[in-house]
């Protein structure tokens, strides 16, 4: 699973819109790209923002089910964009990459539990050796209850 970045996410989404409009005006292909997009701006939340990565999903799906379907974009990425900023502002990060191992989230933070889990998975990862951030590994394992 790739880090979070809720940037990227929204670029996905741009890109997502771009694509079904070009889908419907002479380019029927591509609405394949369109929902490769989504999954990919999915994919960029879902380690740290599942209830956003879901509400893109719901897009995704519908999309998938009726090609007619337009999903709000805009309203998508206003949500994302506000909501995590906000998240960002209480400790929860935008973005994991480059987040030091004691830049601890808003929910490491609020549940020491998870704290705890990261730490005993972080050393397991460090000890069988794999060529892989154990930090980024471990909290896209261990979810945080209650989003």
């Amino acid at each position: 699973m790739r880090p979070t970045c809720v940037d990227c996410a929204i670029k996905h989404l741009a890109e997502a819109s771009i694509l079904l409009q070009e889908s419907r005006h002479g380019y029927p292909d591509h609405i394949y790209y369109s929902r490769g997009h989504m999954a990919e701006a999915e994919a960029e939340l879902a380690q740290l923002y599942p209830v956003h990565a879901d509400l893109v999903r719901v897009s995704r799906k519908t999309l998938e089910q009726d090609p007619d379907f337009s999903p709000d974009f805009m309203g998508l990425m206003k949500q994302i964009d506000e909501e995590c900023e906000v998240c960002a502002l209480s400790g929860n990060p935008r973005s994991v990459t480059g987040v030091t191992p004691f830049a601890w989230t808003r929910c490491e933070t609020l549940h020491p539990r998870v704290r705890e889990k990261i730490i005993s998975c972080v050393g397991q990862v460090k000890a069988s050796g794999a060529d892989v951030n154990p930090f980024a590994v471990c909290r896209a394992a261990i979810a945080c209850p209650g989003g």
